[in-house]
């Protein structure tokens, strides 16, 4: 028994649609991670680093790994040729918006702090996310979670999978070189990625195309 959460008849995922929910999942992303900072319920529990997150160094030239995410967000919009596949990562993505932004909610975290020291667009990139990424809504990583789930979404693809592999590597080890997350909160990110792509098949029929 398929449990109703979602809508049982879905549109096909392709040419105008498929660039409508890639602008409609980024700005969907955006909204519902920034705006758990802006509505305190509680204060943040503040998150201790261990032993081997100190370890990690910090690179700020990495900022620029840490922005491609926003790249391969909407990368497999494009590059993948399964339509229902498609729809299942949309759906999937705002599972993990949603629920993070839930868990930002009841339970904020924070504790990481960064001091960049490089000028130039390195400079200004870091400039860019410090005034409007507050050192907070660590765990669980929504950066992490939406990472692996377009991964596995990529890794479908055939002549995408060396890429589905290394690019998501990269964006998951600069959110530590960045300090911008723990590894307790990759791990939380994997955790929820991995609950909403259950959720998502087990709550929506995605129709044969």
């Amino acid at each position: 028994m398929r449990v109703g959460l979602m809508p049982l008849a879905l549109p096909r995922m392709t040419g105008a649609r498929r660039r409508a929910a890639a602008l409609f999942i980024a700005v969907f992303v955006a909204t519902l991670y920034l705006l758990p900072m802006h509505i305190r319920l509680v204060q943040p529990t503040t998150l201790s680093p261990t032993a081997l997150d100190r370890a990690v160094p910090f690179l700020d030239w990495t900022i620029w790994i840490y922005y491609s995410y926003a790249v391969f967000l909407l990368l497999p919009f494009v590059a993948c040729r399964d339509d229902r596949r498609a729809v299942r990562l949309l759906y999937t993505l705002m599972a993990n918006s949603i629920l993070a932004a839930l868990i930002f909610l009841v339970w904020p975290t924070s504790g990481l702090a960064q001091s960049p020291t490089s000028g130039g667009l390195t400079g200004l990139l870091w400039s860019m996310l410090l005034a409007v990424d507050r050192p907070s809504n660590l765990f669980p990583s929504l950066h992490i979670a939406n990472t692996c789930t377009c991964a596995v979404a990529l890794g479908h693809e055939r002549r995408w999978r060396l890429v589905a592999l290394v690019w998501p590597l990269s964006i998951a080890v600069s959110t530590l070189t960045t300090k911008q997350h723990l590894f307790v909160d990759l791990v939380g990110g994997m955790a929820l990625a991995v609950f909403s792509a259950w959720l998502v098949r087990t709550g929506v029929r995605v129709p044969a195309l």
